[in-house]
C-alpha cells in the first residue's frame, strides 16, 4: 500500500514533472512563462552572466545563471542565493528550469536587494551529485563570479524541495549554506538541522493533500530545537509567488527575502563591548541555571554588595540541586538587606529541605506576608507547620495552597491531601481526614505502607473506613 506521504510527494513531482516536459507555449496560460509577482526598479539593471559551466563530464555539461546586483564592482563577492532545480531538466524541446518565468524573475529580484541569485541546470538521472558539484564549485570558483562561496542560501518549492530536503537534511549538506527557504512542498521527512535557519511557507490550498504530515513537523522541530519558522499562507494557491498577484502573496516574498538577508549579510559590530551582566540575565530568562550559577559566581566575586546578584545566585545554584550553597547565598542576600518574598521563600524551602522546621516556618511565613501567595511555598510552609506540631496553621496553610491550585499528581496534589490529612488527624477531626485520604488516593497516592504504619493516622485506624481506604491500595 502505498503511503499518504509518499502520494504527496508523487503528487508534486508528477505536476513539477508534467510541466518540464512541456515545449515553449505563446499561451498567457502557459503557467510556465509566470515570473515573482514583486518586482522592483532595481530589477532592470541586474546583470546577468548566463550559461556558466559548473559540471563538466562524459555525460555533457550542466551550467548556471548568475545574476549580479547592478552596484557590484569588478573583484567585489556577495552571498548568493541558489534557486534549486532538483526535479531535473527534460531533453530539448522542453525548456530548462532556469528558463522558467519564476526561475529568471526571482533570481533577479534577490540581486536587486544586493544579493547574488543563482538558476541551475540538473540531470535528473543524478540529482544528489549535482548539487554536491554545484556547491563544491560555487565555494572554489564563485568569487570568480562574484560570489561568496562561504555564504549561501537556497530556495526550493513545490516537487523541487523533495530533492532539496535529501540534500539538505543529508550527510553531504555543504555548510556554506547558512539559510533555506522551502516554498509549498511537502513537509521533510528527515530531521531537522540545528545549524541550518529553514523558513517553510505553507499555501493554504495545499494542506488538505498534507495536514497529517504538516501535523507532525512542528513536534519534529521542536524536538531538535531547530532554528525554523514556519509561516502559513492564508488564501494562498499552490506556487503563490508566480500566480497570486496580490499583496498578501508579496508579503511572503518579501519575507523570504528579508530570511535570506538577515542570515547572509553581515551584521553589523556594535559599538558597545559584551556586557556579563547582559550574558548572566540571558542565562537567566533561558533557564540555563548552571550557566547562570557560573557567571554569578565571578559576578559576585567582584560585586560583594549586590544583593539582587547574590539572590539570583541562590535561585540558581538550587535549581540545579547545591541546596547548600544556596543557601549560603541566600543568607548573604538577606544579609544585605534582601527582604524579596522570593529570596524568603527560595531560602525556606531549602530550610525545610534540611529538616530546619522552625527556621523554614518563620522564613516562609514571611514570604507569604511578603507576596509569595502560590502553592509551592504554601505547600511547604504547611509541611513545617504540621513537623513543629502547629497542626492547625498547618492545616490552613494546606487548604489555601489546594485552594490556589497545586498541580495534579501522586507526588503533587496526592501528597499535599495525605499530609492535609494527617493534620486533620491530629486535631481529632476524623470526617476530614477521610476526605482528605480519599482525595490523595484519587490523585493517585500509592504508598500504602505509609498509610497503615503513620503514627498522625493512629486516631483513625479502629474507624471501619480506614480499612475501606487500605482496601482500594489492592482495588487498583
Amino acid at each position: 500500500m502505498i503511503s499518504r506521504h509518499t502520494a504527496i510527494l508523487a503528487a508534486f513531482v508528477l505536476a513539477s514533472a508534467a510541466l518540464a516536459q512541456q515545449p515553449q507555449s505563446e499561451s498567457l496560460l502557459d503557467p510556465l512563462r509566470w515570473g515573482v509577482v514583486y518586482d522592483v526598479p532595481a530589477t532592470k539593471n541586474v546583470k546577468l552572466e548566463a550559461d556558466v559551466p559548473y559540471l563538466r563530464d562524459s555525460k555533457g555539461k550542466l551550467a548556471i545563471d548568475v545574476y549580479t546586483p547592478p552596484d557590484l564592482k569588478r573583484g567585489d563577492k556577495r552571498p548568493a542565493v541558489v534557486f534549486l532545480n532538483t526535479i531535473g531538466d527534460a531533453p530539448a524541446p522542453a525548456p530548462k528550469v532556469k528558463s522558467w518565468g519564476i526561475y529568471r524573475t526571482w533570481p533577479r529580484l534577490v540581486a536587486a536587494h544586493g544579493l547574488v541569485g543563482v538558476s541551475m541546470e540538473c540531470d535528473s538521472t543524478r540529482v544528489q551529485d549535482c548539487l554536491v558539484t554545484l556547491f563544491d564549485f560555487l565555494e572554489k570558483h564563485g568569487a570568480e563570479h562574484g560570489i561568496d562561496g562561504t555564504r549561501l542560501g537556497v530556495y526550493a518549492a513545490s516537487a523541487n524541495v523533495t530533492g532539496a530536503s535529501e540534500y539538505l537534511f543529508g550527510d553531504k549538506f555543504a555548510p556554506s549554506i547558512l539559510a533555506a527557504v522551502l516554498y509549498y512542498g511537502a513537509p521533510p521527512p528527515q530531521t531537522p538541522r540545528r545549524d541550518l535557519p529553514v523558513l517553510f511557507v505553507v499555501a493554504q490550498s495545499d494542506v488538505p493533500r498534507m495536514v497529517n504530515e504538516l501535523g507532525q513537523l512542528w513536534p519534529r522541530v521542536i524536538e531538535k530545537q531547530a532554528p525554523w519558522s514556519l509561516v502559513f499562507g492564508s488564501d494562498m494557491p499552490h506556487a503563490f509567488d508566480a500566480f497570486s498577484d496580490t499583496d498578501d502573496a508579496r508579503r511572503l516574498v518579501v519575507q523570504a527575502i528579508a530570511f535570506w538577508k538577515s542570515h547572509l549579510d553581515p551584521m553589523p559590530k556594535q559599538p558597545w563591548e559584551p556586557d556579563p551582566a547582559r550574558a548572566i540575565v540571558a542565562a537567566l530568562f533561558g533557564n540555563d541555571s548552571r550557566k547562570a550559577a557560573q557567571l554569578l559566581e565571578d559576578w559576585v566575586a567582584s560585586h560583594p554588595n549586590d544583593k539582587d546578584s547574590f539572590a539570583a545566585l541562590g535561585r540558581a545554584r538550587a535549581e540545579i540541586g547545591n541546596y547548600r550553597a544556596a543557601g549560603d547565598a541566600y543568607e548573604r542576600a538577606l544579609a544585605l538587606g534582601d527582604a524579596s518574598p522570593g529570596t524568603l521563600a527560595g531560602l525556606g524551602m531549602i530550610r525545610a529541605g534540611q529538616q530546619r522546621w522552625k527556621d523554614a516556618t518563620d522564613l516562609l511565613e514571611r514570604a507569604v506576608a511578603a507576596g509569595a501567595d502560590n502553592s509551592l511555598v504554601l505547600g511547604n510552609l504547611g509541611h513545617a507547620q504540621l513537623m513543629l506540631g502547629r497542626n492547625e496553621d498547618g492545616v490552613r496553610s494546606y487548604e489555601r495552597a489546594l485552594e490556589v491550585g497545586i498541580p495534579p499528581g501522586p507526588q503533587t496534589r496526592g501528597t499535599a491531601y495525605y499530609n492535609l490529612a494527617c493534620g486533620y488527624a491530629k486535631l481529632g477531626k476524623a470526617d476530614s481526614a477521610f476526605e482528605k485520604l480519599g482525595k490523595a488516593i484519587d490523585e493517585g497516592f500509592g504508598d500504602r505502607r505509609t498509610l497503615e504504619d503513620d503514627s498522625d493516622l493512629a486516631s483513625l485506624r479502629a474507624d471501619p473506613r480506614f480499612a475501606q481506604l487500605v482496601a482500594r491500595f489492592a482495588n487498583r
